[in-house]
C-alpha cells in the first residue's frame, strides 16, 4: 500500500515544467508513467479488498 503514495508524488513532481525545469518529461513519457501508476493503484486496491474479503 505505501508504494502509491511514493510513486504519485514521483510522477506529479518529474511532470511539472515549471518544477523540473529542463530535466522535465516527455509527454508520451508521463502518459505511461501515469497509466503505470494506475496500474499500481488498481493492483494495490485488489490486494487490499481480497485480504479484507478473504
Amino acid at each position: 500500500m505505501q508504494l502509491p503514495f511514493a510513486v504519485i508524488p514521483l510522477v506529479r513532481f518529474v511532470s511539472d515544467r515549471k518544477l523540473m525545469g529542463s530535466f522535465v518529461l516527455s509527454r508520451s513519457v508521463a502518459v505511461l508513467a501515469w497509466v503505470v501508476t494506475a496500474v499500481i493503484v488498481v493492483l494495490n486496491v485488489k490486494l487490499l479488498v481480497d485480504f479484507v474479503l478473504g
